[in-house]
Order: C-alpha cells, then sequence, then structure tokens
C-alpha cells in the first residue's frame, strides 16, 4: 500500500542525490534582467527535496524531517564515498569510456565539500522556517510557507554553495579564487532567480498533495 512518510522519505533523499550527480551539468537561461546565466542542472531535483521537506514538516513534523536532513546528508557523503571507490577500480582494457565516466561522476573536492556543508545548513533551515511560518499563521495560508521557507532556504543555499565552491576554497586550495566580485554576485543571482521559479512551481503540486491528503 502507498505510504506517504516512507515515499516523500525516499524521494527525498533520491533528490539531493539526484541533484548533486546532475549538477555537473551547467544549463544556460536567459533571464529576465539578469541576462545570460548558467546553472547546475540539479537545481530542479533539489526543487523537488525542498517540496518534500516541506511535506515532511506539514504532516510529521520538524523533528523528524530534521532526521530526514541528517540520515541523507549521512547517506550523501557514503554515496561520494562508493563513487570514489569505483573511480579508483582498474578499468577493463576495452571499456573505452573511463574518461567520461570519471567526468560525468566526479567532482572536485571543493564542490564536494561546498554541497555537504550547503544542503545540511539549508535543509535544517527550510525545515524550522516551514514549522514557523506554519505556527505563525496557525496552519492556514499554505502557499505563505511554502513559498517562503523555499525561497529564504534556496537564497541561503546559492550563497552559501557558489561563494564556497568557486571563491572560499578554490581560495584555500590553489591561493586564488575561481570566481570573485561582480561575476560571484552576477552568477549568485542569476541562479537564485531560478531557484525561485522552481519555488514558486512546486507550490502547486504541494497544493494538491495537501488537498489529496486533508480530504
Amino acid at each position: 500500500m502507498f505510504n506517504l512518510k516512507t515515499t516523500l522519505t525516499v524521494l527525498f533523499g533520491v533528490s539531493i542525490a539526484t541533484a548533486n550527480v546532475t549538477a555537473a551539468k551547467l544549463a544556460w537561461f536567459d533571464l529576465p534582467l539578469v541576462g545570460e546565466v548558467s546553472v547546475p542542472a540539479g537545481f530542479v531535483a533539489f526543487g523537488v527535496a525542498f517540496l518534500c521537506s516541506d511535506l515532511l514538516v506539514e504532516y510529521y513534523g520538524k523533528d523528524y524531517a530534521h532526521k530526514v536532513v541528517n540520515s541523507t546528508v549521512f547517506a550523501l557523503v557514503a554515496a561520494y564515498a562508493l563513487i570514489f571507490i569505483s573511480i579508483s577500480m582498474p578499468v577493463a582494457p576495452f571499456y573505452g569510456e573511463h574518461e567520461a565516466y570519471v567526468t560525468a561522476l566526479s567532482s572536485s573536492s571543493a564542490v564536494i565539500a561546498a554541497s555537504v556543508i550547503t544542503i545540511t545548513v539549508s535543509q535544517h533551515i527550510d525545515v524550522r522556517v516551514f514549522a514557523f511560518f506554519k505556527s505563525l499563521t496557525s496552519g492556514s495560508h499554505r502557499w505563505f510557507r511554502n513559498i517562503g521557507s523555499t525561497g529564504i532556504s534556496q537564497g541561503i543555499d546559492t550563497v552559501i554553495f557558489i561563494t564556497l565552491a568557486f571563491a572560499v576554497f578554490p581560495l584555500i586550495q590553489a591561493g586564488e579564487p575561481q570566481m570573485w566580485g561582480s561575476a560571484l554576485i552576477l552568477t549568485i543571482v542569476g541562479q537564485y532567480i531560478a531557484k525561485i521559479g522552481v519555488a514558486l512551481a512546486d507550490t502547486i503540486p504541494f497544493y494538491i498533495i495537501t488537498t489529496l491528503v486533508d480530504e
């Protein structure tokens, strides 16, 4: 039988893992007022993750949602370890796609560290803000807690990840950032606008799911 709690828990973890794998591709968008900007393709999967975490808080409370976030972060670290183990294995002499395999699955240590830190911080903030907004409105105005919590946490997520992955960690490792100044700010703004679009879009499935469950 379909179980909402189990499904949301698993889907949250899968979305986080998928987001980190698909982020290897940079999508290209021409955004109003901002112009052309590159965005990691994983932002859609992250939108699904935020939707799941909101629904987990909505029906099972923030304590359970926090536990799911912690478990997912642990699983993500384990997944990275398993990926690097597979990459380090000897390559069959007739397998000619190893370089593409490595390129698709591996990330720099800066990106991995930034990703784990960012997910831990932003997802816990999303849970807390959603629970706060739900309490503040006495359970009404579902759109407000859904968009508000995701909008705030996605903003924090974008700032932390871009700054750590492309400025702070490269500066520590190589002595100079990959991105700085106006380029860093423009990238953060562009990616946040794209993520806000996803946040607005996931209000529709949030309403559909909560309406069906509450009937």
